[in-house]
């Protein structure tokens, strides 16, 4: 993926961008708006993956029965 800042009028990628907006596309699509010389192009890092399994356990853990306020005690 690369950010593009766009340098011209650009309306023929299914959006108008205009001079000075910035938007990010697949490597291909900022190249060819690149070549077209309405914008340049900045490559941006991969995002760093999140540990655990992505379960909702993994981030609330189960509540303890005993504990809750259904049953009165706390």
């Amino acid at each position: 993926m690369k950010r593009v800042t766009f340098t011209d009028r650009c309306d023929g990628i299914g959006s108008v961008y205009n001079k000075g907006d910035v938007a990010v596309f697949p490597d291909a699509v900022a190249d060819a708006i690149v070549a077209a010389k309405k914008g340049t192009a900045e490559a941006m890092s991969d995002p760093v993956p999140e540990q655990g399994s992505g379960k909702k356990d993994d981030v609330d853990p189960p509540a303890d029965p005993k504990t809750t306020p259904e049953n009165g005690k706390s």
